[in-house]
C-alpha cells in the first residue's frame, strides 16, 4: 500500500522491555472515510519467544505494510508505562538492556509521543474491536502500570473511563508464580497449567490460596508477597531471584513428574482459585456497570476455562475477548486508543473499527510463496480444499499457511496444524511426534459455527478460541476432547474465516463431522510461523505429512528434510541479523556498541541503588525534616517493619510518635516474633481524633491496603509512604546492613 499524503498514522509500541514486544499501526484519513490497521509480535519476525527486545522488526513490518519509509511519516506514537508515566526508563528499578539504549537513539520526536496506562491499552484493544456501543471492561493481568493487577472500566461510545482498580496482589500474579515456582514451566507456561489442572481433580488439596475478595480488590497477601519482585536484583549477582510465595512447596524438577498427585493437584488448585476470582470479578463489575456487554482483556483472559465459568455466572448478555488479550495486544490497544482519544491528532470524524477476525498481519501472496519454493528446489503443485480435507480425513497431519497471520497466541486457521478430530490417537501423535510437547496438552476444535451447539455446550460464538465448553459428542471428536470432557472451541464462519471455513465444510461433506483439530503452527519452544520460509522450516523439522502454502501443497516425501532444513535455518538467521543491523542504522542513528554497553552498566547500577537504598534515602530525608520541625507523627503499619525502620533509618528514634495503629491482618504474616513497638498502641477511631501533623505508612506488603483505608477515613493529614511502586522492602534489602542505635 503506497503512502497517501492525506492519510495519518498512529504507531503503538510498548515503552518497556516486554516479553510480548511488538508493534501496531493504525491508518486513517481526517475525512473519516478510511480506518485500517496492521499488527505483529516481534517474536514472529526474529524467531525467538519472549524476546524482551525493542521491536525494530515489527515497526518496519507495519510501516512496509502501508508503504512508509521514514519514521517522520508517522504522526503519533502511543506507548504505555509500567511504573512512572514517562517514555524513557518507565521503571528505574528494572534491569536495563539494549532495549533502553535503542529507545534513547530512536529517531522520533519525543514531543509526538503520548503515554497511557497499561490497563487503558488493554481496555482499548478489546473495547474498540468489540463492536459494542457500550460495555463493562474487565482487565485482569499480572502486573500493569503502578502495580495495577485488576481494573474495572466503562466504555461508552468512543470514550473509556476507569471505574476502579486494584494493585499489587492479583490472581494473575498468583497463577504466574505457581506456574513458575512450583510447576517449573517457566515464562509463559500458564497455558500448560490450565491443561494440567483437570488431572489433579481427585487428588488431595495442596494449595490453600484463599484470596479475600471485595469489589475490584482481590487480596492474595496470605499466599504470596506483593510486587515488585521483578526488578534488577533478579538479574545481577550475587542476588537470587526472589520466591514470591509464602510457605514451603516442592518444585517440579522433572517434567515426567507433572502428572503425579502433588503437581497435578497444584495445577487444579490454582485453576480453581482463578475461576473463583474471575467469577467474583465478573459479578463485581456487573454491579457497578450499567452495560449488559462485557469486554475482557489482560493475560488472565487467556484462561478460557475461567472465562466461560465467569460469564455463565453473570447476567451479562454478551462477552467479547480480544484475541491478543495478553501483552501481545498492547501495541494494538495503544494505537487504536490514539486514534480515538489523542488530542494531538486534531478534530476529525471518528468511525467504528471493523474487526471481523484476528488476521492482522500482511499477506505474503503467491509470488513470495512460489519464490521460496523455487529458491530451495522444493517440488510443489496446486491443490484444493477438497483434496486437503480428504488428506485430513485419511489421517494425514497438515501444516496450513494462508493469508495474513493471526494476532495473539492462538492459531485461528491461517497459521495452523490440522488433523482429524475423529481419531483419538491424533492427540498423542500431534503432541509427541509433531509438536514435541507434553502429552497432557489438549487441542482445540475448529467447528462450523452453525453446528457448534450440536457438538459443544456453547450458545455463543467463540471466534478466537477463548472459551472452553463441555463436549456433547466426545466419542465423535475424541482428539479435541480433554480429559475432563471439555474443549477450547473456535467457531468458524465463511464471512470471518474464508478458506478455512471452506476446508472444514469440505471435511464435513466427506466425514459427516463439521469439526477438525486445530493447533498452532510451531514446534515446541518456537513462535508461531510467520513467513512461507518459516512454515517450510517447521514442516521439515516436525512430523507433518503435508504443507499447504496458499493454493500449493508440498509432501514430506518430496524433500530431503534434514539437509534442507539446516540450510534454510542458516539463511533465515543471517537474513534476520542483516535486517536488524540495517534497521538499527535506519531507526537509531548514532548507535554505538561501546556506548550501549556503558549505558546499560550505568543504568543497572542506578537501578540497583534505587531498589536497595531508594526507600531508605527518601525516608531519611522526610524523617530529618519532621525532626527538625518538631512534627507530631502517627504510624500505621506492621510491627516488624516499624522495628526495622527504627534500626535502619537515621534519627527515626527522635520522631515524636503520638500513636501506632497496627494494621489488622487475619494472621501474623509479617512475623513480629513477639516483639512490640515502643509507641502507644491505638485503634483506627483513635487515629481520627489524634492531633498529628502527618501519618507514616510503615509496611511494604500492605502499603496499598493501608493507604486505601486512610483515604476512606478522610483524615485530612499528609501521608508519607516509605516505598514507591518500585522499591523492595527494607526487611529484604537492609537485613544485612549495620543498624542505628534505637
Amino acid at each position: 500500500m503506497a503512502k497517501n499524503a492525506s492519510l495519518k498514522y498512529v504507531l503503538g509500541i510498548q515503552c518497556f522491555a516486554n516479553h510480548d514486544a511488538g508493534a501496531a499501526l493504525v491508518c486513517f484519513d481526517p475525512q473519516g472515510e478510511v480506518l485500517d490497521y496492521v499488527a505483529i509480535s516481534e517474536e514472529r519476525l526474529i524467531r525467538k519467544k519472549f524476546p524482551y527486545t525493542f521491536p525494530l522488526h515489527s515497526i518496519a513490518y507495519c510501516m512496509e505494510h502501508f508503504g512508509l519509509s521514514e519514521l517522520s511519516q508517522i504522526d503519533l506514537i502511543v506507548g504505555d508505562y509500567i511504573r512512572l508515566k514517562q517514555w524513557f526508563r518507565s521503571s528505574p528499578s528494572y534491569f536495563s538492556t539494549e532495549f533502553d539504549y535503542l529507545k534513547l537513539k530512536f529517531d522520533y520526536d519525543p514531543k509526538k509521543i503520548v503515554t497511557i496506562s497499561h490497563h487503558m491499552a488493554h481496555a482499548a484493544s478489546v473495547y474498540y474491536t468489540s463492536g459494542y456501543a457500550d460495555a463493562a471492561i474487565l482487565v485482569v493481568d499480572g502486573n500493569g502500570s503502578e502495580l495495577q493487577t485488576t481494573s474495572f472500566l466503562q466504555g461508552d461510545g468512543y470514550n473509556i473511563k476507569y471505574l476502579d482498580s486494584h494493585k499489587a496482589h492479583g490472581i494473575g500474579s498468583v497463577y504466574t508464580s505457581v506456574t513458575a515456582w512450583i510447576l517449573g514451566f517457566g515464562h509463559g507456561g500458564e497455558g500448560k497449567t490450565m491443561g494440567l489442572a483437570p488431572y489433579g481433580k481427585d487428588h488431595p488439596q495442596v494449595l490453600d490460596i484463599n484470596g479475600r475478595f471485595d469489589g475490584v480488590h482481590t487480596d492474595f497477601s496470605g499466599f504470596m508477597r506483593r510486587m515488585p519482585y521483578s526488578d534488577v536484583l533478579n538479574h545481577i549477582p550475587p542476588y537470587e531471584r526472589i520466591n514470591p510465595l509464602h510457605g514451603e512447596y516442592k518444585r517440579c524438577e522433572d517434567p515426567s513428574d507433572l502428572l503425579n498427585p502433588y503437581y497435578s493437584r497444584v495445577a487444579f488448585d490454582v485453576q480453581k482459585e482463578a475461576e473463583r476470582a474471575m467469577t467474583h470479578l465478573g459479578k463485581a463489575i456487573e454491579a457497578v456497570s450499567p452495560s449488559k456487554n462485557l469486554c475482557l482483556s489482560g493475560g488472565v483472559a487467556l484462561n478460557s476455562v475461567a472465562n466461560k465459568i465467569m460469564f455463565d455466572s453473570t447476567d451479562f448478555e454478551s462477552m467479547f475477548v480480544f484475541p491478543a488479550c495478553s501483552d501481545a495486544g498492547i501495541p494494538f490497544g495503544l494505537a487504536v486508543w490514539g486514534y480515538y482519544n489523542a488530542r494531538e491528532l486534531g478534530e476529525f470524524p471518528r468511525r467504528t473499527l471493523s474487526f471481523p477476525n484476528a488476521y492482522t498481519g500482511s499477506d505474503y501472496g503467491d509470488d513470495r510463496i512460489t519464490s521460496a519454493l523455487k529458491t530451495y528446489g522444493i517440488p510443489y503443485r496446486e491443490t484444493s480444499v477438497q483434496e486437503v480435507a480428504q488428506l485430513i480425513a485419511d489421517g494425514n497431519i497438515i501444516g496450513w499457511h494462508q493469508g495474513e497471520s493471526e494476532y495473539g497466541p492462538r492459531a485461528l486457521g491461517h497459521r495452523s496444524i490440522l488433523a482429524d478430530s475423529r481419531r483419538a490417537e491424533m492427540t498423542d501423535i500431534v503432541n509427541i511426534e509433531v509438536k514435541h510437547r507434553e502429552a497432557f496438552r489438549p487441542f482445540a476444535p475448529a467447528v462450523l459455527a452453525d453446528h457448534c451447539a450440536e457438538y459443544f455446550d456453547l450458545a455463543d460464538e467463540s471466534p478466537f478460541m477463548l472459551l472452553v465448553a463441555n463436549v456433547k459428542k466426545p466419542d465423535d471428536v475424541p482428539s479435541v476432547t480433554h480429559v475432563d470432557g471439555t474443549a477450547r472451541v473456535q467457531t468458524v464462519t465463511r464471512e470471518a474465516n474464508g478458506k478455512f471455513f471452506d476446508l472444514i465444510e469440505a471435511f464435513y461433506g466427506i466425514t459427516g463431522v463439521p469439526v477438525i483439530m486445530n493447533t498452532s503452527f510451531n514446534d515446541a519452544g518456537e513462535p508461531i510461523v510467520e513467513t512461507p520460509e518459516d512454515s517450510l522450516i517447521c514442516f521439515m523439522n516436525t512430523g507433518l505429512d503435508y504443507l499447504v502454502l496458499g493454493d500449493y501443497i508440498v509432501s514430506k516425501h518430496a524433500v530431503d528434510k534434514d539437509k534442507l532444513a539446516k540450510s534454510m535455518e542458516e539463511d533465515r538467521r543471517e537474513a534476520i541479523e542483516k535486517r536488524e543491523r540495517a534497521l538499527i542504522e535506519r531507526f537509531c542513528p548514532g548507535y554505538d556498541a561501546a556506548e550501549a554497553k556503558a549505558f546499560i552498566e550505568a543504568t543497572n547500577k542506578m537501578a540497583e541503588w534505587h531498589v536497595r537504598f531508594g526507600a531508605k534515602y527518601e525516608t531519611e530525608k522526610q524523617v530529618a525534616e519532621w525532626v527538625q520541625g518538631g512534627a507530631k507523627i502517627a504510624i500505621v503499619g506492621t510491627i516488624d517493619h516499624t522495628l526495622a525502620l527504627g534500626k535502619h533509618i537515621n534519627r527515626f528514634g527522635e520522631l515524636q510518635v503520638q500513636g501506632f495503629v497496627p494494621f489488622d491482618t487475619p494472621q501474623d504474616r509479617d512475623g513480629a516474633n513477639g516483639e512490640s513497638v515502643p509507641y502507644r498502641i491505638i485503634d483506627w477511631p483513635a487515629l481520627d481524633r489524634l492531633d498529628v501533623d502527618a501519618i507514616l505508612i510503615s509496611s511494604h506488603e500492605f502499603m496499598f491496603d493501608i493507604e486505601g483505608a486512610i483515604h476512606q477515613r478522610d483524615i485530612g493529614k499528609p501521608v508519607f509512604k516509605v516505598y514507591d511502586d518500585m522499591s523492595r522492602s527494607i526487611l529484604d534489602t537492609l537485613a544485612d546492613m549495620p543498624v542505628y542505635p534505637c
